[in-house]
């Protein structure tokens, strides 16, 4: 008898296994909690990492599409050279191109200015085979506009601009015009550019400023 009650006393009471229970609980919300703040924070800064490089890998595609610049002596858009430029919009033949980068075709790029459905404004690019010197006459007489293949370069902006750099014949200083319509080659192309809303930790779109290494008096028309 005496065995047997030992032996029945040896097991846990409910309570016991209420307060194990509770615990256990307790414990696995704290885990859960601690869990969701740890994902919460990772997929931040994920998309913080994210939203860095591409903002970073759009402005290195712009300077290389700029600095890429082919002079065409061709009529573009009412002037005699393969250039059509405005303060929303430039339209230029580039050797850099989203598809091939600087080993592909050459290509008729256009960057334009557009609203963004998310607020401000939007940069965007449109990218077209060159198929000889009357391609490049035909895209510069047409507007830019947004089509599905267009790429966003940056999105959500407060300001966007472009301007081109003129040295002056008379004082010989280089200035900044919104409006490209000179016989001669810009010496820069600028961007400027502003985010809608800053975020701190971001590194937010900025100004984008790519010299052409372009000789004026060469009629470079090889290309055809």
């Amino acid at each position: 008898m005496t065995n047997r009650r030992r032996q029945s006393r040896a097991g846990m009471t409910l309570i016991e296994l209420l307060i194990a229970v509770t615990l256990f609980g307790a414990i696995s919300a704290s885990m859960g909690v601690v869990l969701n703040i740890a994902f919460t924070s990772m997929n931040k800064i994920d998309a913080k990492v994210d939203f860095n490089r591409r903002v970073i890998a759009s402005q290195r595609t712009l300077d290389q599409i700029l600095q890429g610049l082919i002079p065409m002596v061709v009529p573009c858009g009412g002037r005699p050279i393969g250039i059509a430029a405005n303060p929303a919009s430039a339209t230029f033949l580039s050797s850099h191109s989203l598809g091939g980068g600087s080993r592909g075709r050459p290509s008729i790029i256009r960057l334009f200015a557009a609203p963004s459905p998310n607020g401000g404004q939007r940069l965007l690019l449109n990218e077209y085979p060159y198929l000889g010197r009357f391609s490049l006459t035909q895209a510069c007489a047409q507007p830019p506009i947004v089509e599905p293949a267009s790429f966003i370069l940056a999105d959500r902006l407060s300001i966007l601009a472009f301007s081109y750099r003129r040295r002056d014949p008379g004082s010989g200083a280089e200035i900044w015009v919104p409006f490209w319509s000179f016989p001669e080659w810009p010496s820069g192309v600028r961007i400027d550019m502003a985010p809608l809303l800053r975020q701190q930790n971001q590194i937010q779109p900025t100004v984008v400023f790519a010299p052409l290494m372009v000789m004026n008096n060469n009629a470079d028309d090889t290309i055809r």
